[in-house]
This record gives structure tokens, C-alpha cells and sequence, in this order.
């Protein structure tokens, strides 16, 4: 195992992809701020990571990252923030434009996109005054696919890539860096039970997508700027 010390703050932590997310940066030596609102959640990762919850290595924030106070409170508790993973999502899906609630279109920008943009803001003056740090977002191969009755889902998607991009121009100056991992089907409980006829071979465990964000944020992908990475 690596040790690297540094201070990450995973967002959206305490989901399927979040709990593998969080297992490969304590994994790496780092410490690990997770942000929550659901206590079964947060029970739930705390139970299969108890050492790190116990060492201090995984600290908790409740909080709601979607809005500025919320994303504040957990940019002061890691400090010193060297890794941003804005892991917090959310799917719906199924219905054609005309027949899907406005209501679905706000869950999907919030929890896939307001999210993202309210803890950047969060993390980045101070990554900005130190001159360095990474931001990993999660998007999705439906921003590019765009499929049809995900369209809520896909245009939440496509504005991750969009802020991924972006952001990355605005912040190469300062020695920050800007990414996004990019999956398909992930390999989850939740995704096994809405999709039961279908075959999960094809899909993507967590643990593989965790690799990638952490190779992103890793000292091997210094060089790598703006990358939207397929896996």
C-alpha cells in the first residue's frame, strides 16, 4: 500500500460507487472526508470501513453538498484539500421529454450537477492559493450516447462534461487539474434490481471505476488535463 497522506473529500461516498471510491483512497494512506445525509448510509460504510472510522482517517460531515453552506462545511473539515472526487449522482429514466415531470429534470441537475459546482467552488480557493490539486467528476456514457427517454439524466450528464471541461481552462494556470471518469452500466445492487432481465456481465464493478478516479488523481496522471475517461 501507497501512503500518501493527502487530504480527499469524496462526495456521494456513502453510495455503491462511493464506498469503493472511499475504500481506494483510505487503501492509498489517504484521509478521507465523506459527507452525508442518510444515517443507514453512513452506518452502512462505517460498519465495512471500522478502522479507518475508529483512526480518524474517515471523517464524516453531514451535510448537503447541493447547497453552499453544506459544501462549505465540508471543504473547512478536510482543511487543506489535495483531492476533490464530486462523486454525488443520480438516475431517472424511462419516459420521453413530454412525459416526464419537471421536477425529474431539477432532481437530475441538482444531484448530478449542483452538486459537482457548489463543492468546487467549496474547494477551490484554497486550491487555488496553494497552487495545486485534482478535481475527478463522474459522468456518464449516456452524455455522449444520449438515448432516448434519458434525456434528464443525459443532459445532466453532458453538463458534468461540460463543467469538467470548462473548469479545467479555468483553473491549468494554477497548476489544478480537472477530470472525469466516464462509465457505462455500473455493476450495483440497485442497478440489478431495476434492470433484472438484464446481463450484468457487461457492466462495470465499482471497484474498477475507483481505480480509475484514483490513477486521476494520482501522481501518474500529472501530465493528464481536461480528460474524460471511458471505463
Amino acid at each position: 500500500m501507497t501512503t500518501s497522506g493527502r487530504s480527499v473529500i469524496a462526495t456521494g461516498g456513502t453510495g455503491a460507487l462511493g464506498r469503493a471510491v472511499v475504500r481506494a483512497f483510505l487503501e492509498a494512506g489517504d484521509r478521507v472526508v465523506v459527507p452525508w445525509i442518510v444515517e443507514a448510509e453512513r452506518a452502512a460504510l462505517m460498519a465495512a470501513e471500522p478502522a479507518a472510522a475508529g483512526s480518524g482517517q474517515l471523517v464524516w460531515v453531514e451535510a448537503d453538498v447541493a447547497e453552499e453552506d453544506g459544501a462549505d462545511r465540508v471543504a473547512t473539515a478536510a482543511g487543506a484539500t489535495d483531492v476533490l472526487i464530486n462523486g454525488v449522482g443520480g438516475f431517472a429514466g424511462g419516459s420521453p421529454v413530454h412525459d416526464t415531470p419537471l421536477e425529474v429534470w431539477d432532481r437530475m441537475y441538482r444531484m448530478n450537477v449542483r452538486s459537482a459546482v457548489a463543492m468546487s467552488r467549496a474547494a477551490l480557493p484554497g486550491m487555488i492559493a496553494r497552487r495545486r490539486g485534482v478535481i475527478v467528476n463522474v459522468a456518464s456514457r449516456a452524455a455522449f450516447d444520449r438515448p432516448a427517454s434519458l434525456a434528464a439524466y443525459s443532459a445532466a450528464k453532458s453538463a458534468v462534461v461540460a463543467l469538467t471541461e470548462t473548469l479545467q481552462r479555468e483553473v491549468e494556470a494554477y497548476g489544478i487539474r480537472v477530470g472525469a471518469v466516464v462509465p457505462t452500466t455500473i455493476d450495483t445492487p440497485a442497478n440489478r434490481a431495476a434492470m433484472p432481465d438484464a446481463d450484468p456481465s457487461a457492466w462495470t464493478p465499482p471497484a474498477q471505476i475507483a481505480a480509475a478516479i484514483r490513477w486521476l488523481a494520482g501522481d501518474e496522471a500529472a501530465c493528464v488535463r481536461g480528460a474524460l475517461l471511458p471505463v
